[in-house]
């Protein structure tokens, strides 16, 4: 009885010791031992063969399956100036993961097999493509496929890590058809009529009816191609890029997407200004090559509106300083004694 009592009293002893953090073992919070074991549970000498040969049998298995349909995407890119952006979306994307490469939590020990399910949903989205003949949906379906394998290999965690240049795959397929036309008409009726209050505040006689532009008898038709929808994709593209590297809060991010659109607009109704004001002022021929000039400085001047917008915003709405509070120690109350 005594001794089981002594024995109480000791265990008693060593959990106040614990508690009050003069004795006893500190316990590593759970999240910070569930980071370690993911950081350090990969290494290519133990774990390369398994990462790499699945890896390599889900490529091949994906150019068995897609490579048709990344061949009737590469000459949409090839042959449609609306979706010539294709090309320089996947380097952004892997030059996004890059940026991002010192948040990265590290691959897991076992296969994710939760992963099977985005793999399993873009199988069916290829159907529903192949029996509704809707193309855009088997372009879709490869986002799905790449964010299932990201998640059966590397796990939750990097799926989420990986999310914003996954997504940023979703500008590599073109639009429908029905959308795209609606947009590229919008666009056209837009400009259109900022170009026509242009002209006018620049002394023309410019008179809109419908997609044409009067400049006194010269007449200029904005067509579909000069609806700004090429240089909206892409500066969209590169918004989402700036948006998701940039360290600031949601609604920063949010004010550089939202740009996108209205400075697509106004750097095509630059463009269209300048072209209806070369055919009004100079010869044909002349006015043919600044047409064709304005089609390529349009890109840099968009590009240049956007970094402009989103360096405005980060001076206007600075982050607030963090100050930490100094216990005065006793040197400083004899100094100021």
């Amino acid at each position: 009885m005594g001794k089981q009592a002594e024995n109480n009293r000791k265990r008693f002893k060593t959990l106040s010791l614990g508690m009050d953090g003069s004795a006893g073992v500190r316990q590593k919070p759970k999240s910070d031992a569930r980071q370690t074991e993911l950081l350090q549970g990969f290494s290519w000498r133990s774990h390369g063969f398994f990462l790499l040969f699945p890896l390599g049998l889900l490529v091949a298995t994906f150019t068995w399956a897609y490579l048709q349909t990344l061949l009737e995407m590469e000459f949409q890119w090839r042959t449609e100036p609306d979706y010539s952006h294709g090309y320089v979306i996947l380097p952004l994307a892997l030059a996004l993961l890059w940026t991002k490469r010192e948040t990265f939590p590290g691959f897991r020990k076992k296969v994710s097999w939760n992963g099977l399910v985005l793999l399993v949903f873009a199988g069916m989205l290829r159907i529903c493509a192949r029996v509704g003949f809707m193309k855009f949906l088997d372009g879709w379906s490869i986002v799905l496929w790449v964010a299932g394998v990201v998640w059966m290999l590397a796990g939750r965690r990097a799926l989420f890590w990986s999310m914003p240049a996954i997504l940023l795959l979703l500008l590599l397929v073109p639009l429908p058809y029905r959308l795209e036309s609606f947009m590229s008409w919008k666009l056209q009726s837009i400009v259109t009529g900022l170009s026509e209050n242009g002209l006018r505040c620049l002394g023309l006689p410019a008179i809109a009816e419908g997609n044409t532009i009067w400049v006194g008898d010269v007449q200029m038709l904005v067509e579909e191609a000069c609806s700004g929808m090429r240089i909206f994709v892409g500066m969209a593209a590169f918004a989402f890029f700036w948006a998701s590297i940039v360290k600031r809060a949601w609604i920063d991010r949010w004010v550089i997407l939202a740009a996108a659109l209205p400075m697509a607009i106004l750097a095509n109704t630059l463009r269209v200004v300048v072209t209806c004001c070369s055919f009004y002022f100079l010869d044909r021929s002349m006015a043919n090559r600044v047409h064709d000039w304005a089609g390529i400085l349009m890109i840099f001047v968009a590009f240049g509106l956007l970094w402009c917008v989103k360096r405005y915003w980060e001076l206007l709405y600075r982050p607030a300083q963090k100050f930490h509070y100094r216990q005065p120690s006793a040197e400083d109350v004899s100094l100021s004694q």
